[in-house]
C-alpha cells in the first residue's frame, strides 16, 4: 500500500514498520522528522504535521505501538465499536502474554492471550469483540458501567 493510502486510512498515523513497507528509507524517514512534517507520538509511532491529533489517532498510534499481536480494549475499545461512550483519555491495549512493549503515557497494556472468539477487527483495527468490549468497559467504567450496560442492552 502506498503511504498517502496508509496515512488517510489511518489517520494520519504511520509506523516506522509500515513506513519501511510502503518504499521509504530510514533516511527519508529521519529526514521528516528532523524536518518536523511528522512528530513521533509513540516510539516508532508517527503523526504527520498536516493532521490533527484526533481520537482516532491516538487509539491507532497506541495499537501501532504496541506491536504484533495488539489488540484494543476496554473503554476505548467501546468508543471504537460505537458504544455510547466518549473516547477515553488512556487507551487500553491487550497484548499476548509474550510481549511486553513497556509503559507509555495515555496507554495502558494488559498483557493476556485472548482466544479467537473475543477477537475482532473494526474499521481495520484489531479490537475486542463487542461482549468481551461491552464487559470490560463496563467494569472500567465503575458506578457509571451500570448505565453503560443499560444502553448498550437497549
Amino acid at each position: 500500500m502506498c503511504l498517502d493510502e496508509l496515512r488517510a486510512r489511518q489517520a494520519g498515523v504511520v509506523s516506522r514498520e509500515q513506513a519501511l513497507a510502503a518504499g521509504l528509507s530510514a533516511d527519508e524517514i529521519d529526514h521528516r522528522l528532523a524536518r518536523r512534517r511528522w512528530r513521533p507520538l509513540h516510539p516508532r509511532v508517527y503523526l504527520t504535521v498536516a493532521t490533527q491529533p484526533t481520537p482516532e489517532a491516538r487509539v491507532r498510534a497506541a495499537v501501532l505501538w504496541a506491536g504484533e499481536g495488539a489488540v484494543l480494549s476496554g473503554v476505548a475499545a467501546a468508543w471504537w465499536h460505537g458504544m455510547p461512550v466518549r473516547a477515553p483519555a488512556t487507551v487500553a491495549v491487550t497484548v499476548p502474554r509474550r510481549r511486553s512493549p513497556g509503559k507509555r503515557p495515555g496507554v495502558t497494556v494488559r498483557r493476556r492471550t485472548l482466544p479467537v472468539p473475543d477477537l475482532d477487527e473494526h474499521r481495520g483495527l484489531a479490537v475486542t469483540a463487542g461482549p468481551l468490549t461491552t464487559v470490560e468497559a463496563a467494569l472500567a467504567l465503575g458506578p457509571a458501567g451500570a448505565a453503560f450496560l443499560d444502553a448498550v442492552l437497549h
